[in-house]
């Protein structure tokens, strides 16, 4: 159905930030009140067309979900306003879905109307741009502490402004061998010699030469990284990791390969790339991926949602049908915190779209709103609890 036009205008100021306080409160009011629920649905489903359509939603899901607003919105408890619009903006504006967040401001209401929110508590900030450069002699250069420029003693070698470092030329003197380190909390871009470009994601490291000679350019991969590669047909680009091989022409595609990971998966931007392992080799089309199994031989090749699979370099954390185990691995390479469990976890799936912008604490304010996990934070250390807190 239609917004009311009063509705519609409330909720489009609410969404921009420009809604008085006075104005957010009438809204989550009328939205509160017995037979609104039609209304609701429309709000909602008006944030998550202008982001991700809710037919990304499992159908079996919708229902569930949509009964869990409904049940979370009567009978209203007050709250701070500032509760209200963050979950509203997050549910609406940035298009949490399902039981990590379609129901976000409304259940989050009710779910901290007694108790601080552990965003209040401790909010362990997000990563940024952070790398430690290894240069072949063995010094290393801490990137983030130094200024933009070329680096000392490097010719060619520049640290560029917002988390980059550029190799300028292929340099025709001896070439050494540099690693690039992505810490925990951080990200980094780095731009080869050949011109390829790299995005590199929270603890991963990249390995290669300061000059691409010889009959392939080969570099090492640990973790993390999209590659858009510069083309040269007569010097294949080849990328090695956890004993996968990679041979590119020329081609963009995104490698996870995290040692605490059940797989490396490969996924092809565009382009056309040979995945090798033991033996066994696929040639990826755009849009697939393959994977490689730390328990099962072969190389299984699937369609996955690319959204999913480049939400780090957009900046985001996105989630599928992602069991709170996977979800926390991402956490802790973001915010660089250990992670323990206590008890039983439930294979609970989660959907949703959050900022990696927001620090830690929030998103586990969200992750609390399904009842089905809650955590404790102490120092850089986050516990996960099975069931409401």
């Amino acid at each position: 159905m239609e917004l009311p036009d009063h509705i519609a205008a409330l909720y489009h100021r609410c969404i921009q930030g420009n809604a008085t306080a006075a104005e957010q409160a009438a809204l989550l009011q009328y939205l509160q009140e017995p037979g609104h629920e039609e209304i609701l649905r429309a709000v909602l489903r008006q944030g998550l067309r202008e982001q991700k359509p809710l037919t990304d939603l499992p159908p079996e899901r919708e229902a569930a979900v949509w009964q869990a607003i409904i049940d979370a919105t009567h009978p209203p408890l007050p709250v701070a306003p500032v509760y209200h619009m963050r979950w509203l903006r997050m549910a609406a504006a940035v298009g949490i879905s399902a039981f990590i967040g379609i129901s976000s401001f409304f259940v989050y209401k009710q779910y901290r109307s007694h108790q601080a929110p552990i965003a209040l508590q401790t909010p362990l900030s997000p990563g940024g741009n952070k790398a430690i450069l290894t240069l072949g002699d063995g010094r290393t250069i801490t990137l983030d502490s130094i200024s933009n420029g070329q680096i000392a003693g490097e010719n060619g070698v520049v640290k560029q402004g917002n988390g980059k470092l550029a190799y300028l030329a292929d340099q025709a003197e001896a070439v050494t061998i540099h690693t690039l380190t992505i810490p925990r909390g951080g990200q980094y871009q780095l731009q080869l010699p050949d011109g390829t470009q790299v995005w590199l994601n929270s603890a991963s490291y990249i390995k290669y030469p300061t000059s691409f000679h010889g009959r392939e350019r080969k570099v090492e991969i640990s973790g993390e990284a999209y590659l858009d590669v510069a083309r040269n047909a007569a010097q294949p680009f080849i990328v090695v990791s956890k004993g996968q091989r990679i041979q590119v022409l020329g081609t963009a595609f995104n490698l996870m390969a995290y040692p605490d990971e059940a797989a490396i998966k490969t996924t092809l931007i565009n382009g056309a790339i040979k995945v090798i392992q033991a033996g066994t080799s696929k040639i990826l089309k755009p849009g697939e991926q393959a994977a490689v199994s730390n328990r099962t031989a072969g190389i299984a090749i699937t369609t996955p949602d690319l959204d999913n699979v480049l939400a780090w370099k957009e900046g985001k954390f996105r989630f599928y049908n992602t069991d709170i185990a996977t979800i926390m691995r991402q956490v802790a390479r973001w915010y660089d915190v250990e992670v323990f469990y206590q008890g039983t976890i439930p294979e609970e799936e989660f959907y949703g779209t959050i900022p990696k912008s927001e620090n830690a604490a929030q998103i586990l304010d969200v992750l609390e709103l399904t009842h089905k996990v809650h955590f404790e934070i102490k120092g850089k250390r986050i516990t996960v609890i099975p069931g409401p807190r």
